[in-house]
């Protein structure tokens, strides 16, 4: 019995030595499960493939090219013959209708066209208030006894018996005015005249196969009228 003991401690000793030396999971080796070979795809589909996203690609960037409008190309019209200008400003019509007659007496088409404005005339110096023409006359006398004796009576429908002093192209010249004659005690004021009048226009048109007319005189250029060139009005 003793001997079985023995041979059993013994057999557990080797064992554990055998196991010490050599670890366990080399003893008892798991197979590994191999996973299983993915499906190869054919390098003939996989090419088709590639050629038919091309063709999308290729179909969807022609529908763009025709979806864009083609620029349109803008070309002059070259068959307007017309060379067209503006004669003026006139101030008399009398001349405006002689000039008209040149120009339509050799073979142009002419238009006479006439428009109001106002003429600045210059900053008159005044002294308003009068009821009557008579107290206007008593301040003119008053003004001529102080040495100021340029002054005319003037009648408009918002100023009657008006004391007018004078109208100056320069406004310091009135203003200088207005200075002297307040310091004498009257209530001056000052105010910038116009007048309105009548300007004329000679629109004039020809053809370009001819050589352009040029029918103003020395003087009209003189007194400001010019030919100017203008964009042909439509007929």
């Amino acid at each position: 019995m003793k001997v079985f003991f023995a041979l059993l401690l013994i057999a557990n000793i080797a064992f554990a030595v055998f196991q010490w030396l050599l670890p366990y999971d080399q003893l008892f080796v798991e197979k590994k499960k191999i996973p299983a070979g993915e499906q190869l795809q054919l390098l003939t589909n996989a090419n088709v493939a590639i050629i038919s996203e091309a063709e999308v690609v290729s179909e969807a960037e022609a529908e763009k090219q025709v979806a864009v409008k083609p620029e349109i190309l803008v070309t002059e019209d070259s068959s307007d013959l017309r060379v067209c200008y503006t004669i003026g400003p006139i101030t008399d019509k009398s001349r405006a209708i002689e000039i008209s007659g040149r120009y339509s007496g050799n073979q142009a088409w002419t238009a006479l066209k006439s428009s109001l404005e106002k003429q600045y005339l210059g900053v008159m110096v005044y002294i308003d208030g009068h009821e009557t023409r008579g107290a206007a006359i008593t301040t003119a006398n008053k003004l001529s006894a102080k040495g100021i004796r340029d002054h005319i009576i003037v009648n408009q429908p918002e100023q009657p018996n008006l004391l007018s002093l004078g109208v100056f192209g320069l406004k310091k010249n009135a203003d200088r005015l207005k200075t002297r004659v307040a310091r004498l005690g009257f209530p001056v004021e000052t105010e910038a005249r116009y007048r309105e009048r009548t300007i004329y226009w000679l629109y004039v048109e020809q053809s370009s196969e001819t050589e352009l007319l040029q029918l103003l005189v020395d003087d009209e250029f003189d007194t400001g009228i010019s030919q100017i060139p203008t964009q042909c009005l439509p007929r």
